[in-house]
């Protein structure tokens, strides 16, 4: 009996568990079959999130890197703009030194430059000897020889013509008038007398007293350096004749690489060149004892460039 009551408990069981699992089986198995569909289609989605993490962590890791690196850029840069702004402090220091000994050197300058040079002539004509004295500003000087220097030599003119020392040359003049005055010459004589002030003032060449080749100066500047060469004395004597009312003019020898002067006057003969009508009788400015109408020997026969002052 009791064996009878245990197989009937058992078979209950049996019938149980088959009935439970039948019934959850049919319950819980389409839920099943649609939770493994959407595994299967999530599946994809997960790996396609994974490589696009993964892609992710890598540019971040790149990134990462690359600030990193920027990071010390900018450390290095931080570093140079500070040792750049203290150099720049330097430099300022400097600067500043620079400029009190500037404005020092420009006061030193302008004293300098203040002052005025008196030059000292001293020839012999006529068998009596001269003496003249011409104040010129050192400035004055130094301007002239700032100046650019002419290309052509017919730009000479303008030279012996400039405005500018205009004061000095009429000094000069009025030296030349008392003394004429004073010894009652005639024209040609004052003529000669003028050439022979000027033929006094020592031969330099170009090459020797400047940087350069040819170096044309103006008359203040042969005035204050006390000579020049052929074409420095012609453009002093055609400035000076010319201030006191001759017609002249300048004459290039080009085959003789000379300069020298042209007065077209009465009164006197020699040797001259024509030009437009008129005859400019030759005056040699450099050397002593030469007169006017007087070529020497070795450019007798040498062509001339004829450049008045008056045109």
């Amino acid at each position: 009996m009791r064996r009878s009551i245990i197989l009937i408990i058992v078979a209950c069981l049996f019938i149980g568990v088959g009935g439970g699992y039948g019934t959850g089986y049919i319950i819980y198995e389409p839920k099943i079959k649609s939770y493994e569909v959407q595994v299967s289609e999530l599946t994809p989605q997960v790996s396609n999130l994974e490589q696009t993490v993964s892609s992710q962590e890598a540019r971040i890791s790149t990134q990462e890197t690359q600030i990193s690196s920027l990071e010390s850029e900018r450390s290095s840069l931080q570093r140079d703009l500070s040792r750049a702004q203290a150099q720049t402090q330097v430099y300022k220091e400097q600067v500043t030194g620079l400029e009190s000994q500037l404005l020092s050197s420009q006061k030193r300058l302008d004293n300098i430059l203040g002052v005025t040079v008196i030059q000292y002539y001293q020839w012999d004509y006529q068998w009596e000897t001269w003496q003249w004295n011409l104040s010129i500003p050192l400035s004055v000087y130094v301007e002239y020889l700032e100046r650019p220097r002419p290309q052509s030599s017919s730009d000479y003119v303008d030279m012996a013509k400039d405005p500018k020392d205009d004061q000095y040359i009429d000094q000069m003049v009025q030296q030349i008038n008392n003394a004429v005055l004073k010894e009652t010459l005639t024209e040609v004589q004052k003529l000669n007398f003028v050439t022979a002030f000027v033929q006094s003032l020592p031969y330099t060449s170009d090459i020797e007293t400047t940087p350069y080749d040819e170096y044309p100066r103006y008359p203040v500047e042969t005035l204050f350096d006390r000579g020049g060469d052929c074409e420095d004395t012609s453009i002093l004597v055609a400035a000076l004749l010319d201030k006191m009312g001759y017609d002249v003019a300048l004459l290039l020898l080009q085959d003789a690489q000379h300069m020298a002067v042209g007065v077209s006057m009465s009164g006197t003969y020699g040797s001259y060149y024509e030009y437009d009508g008129k005859q400019y009788f030759y005056l040699e400015t450099t050397g002593e004892g030469w007169e006017i109408g007087v070529i020497p020997p070795t450019i007798t026969e040498t062509r001339a460039d004829i450049y008045p002052l008056g045109s």
